[in-house]
């Protein structure tokens, strides 16, 4: 069960990093290039996931590795989370002057 566990969070981190890329928040914050690279790392680091999950079994130091990991996906996946949101923020921020300035 760990092995679609720890998987499934990377995927999830992944799949946020491909919705950041969205035109409007990378204007916003011009990090296109920087999303781009973290999102080819985070693909990579999956690849290489699922692999050490099948192995992870009989190597008890991989699997407090792939703990370790899960925390840190965790961690990166608040942090996106907190991205997105005050991406939201300014965006709206942005918005509600346009409105107010065009009336």
């Amino acid at each position: 069960m760990a092995e679609t566990f720890l998987f499934g969070i990377a995927k999830s981190v992944v799949e946020k990093i491909v919705d950041l890329s969205v035109d409007e928040v990378r204007l916003v914050y011009n990090v296109k290039t920087d999303l781009k690279k973290l999102e080819d790392t985070m693909i990579s680091i999956k690849d290489k996931l699922l692999d050490a999950e099948r192995q992870q079994h009989h190597n008890e130091n991989l699997r407090h590795c792939m703990w370790k990991l899960r925390d840190i996906f965790y961690d990166a996946e608040d942090v996106i989370d907190d991205f997105k949101c005050e991406a939201l923020r300014k965006q709206e921020a942005i918005n509600h002057r346009n409105t107010n300035s065009s009336k």
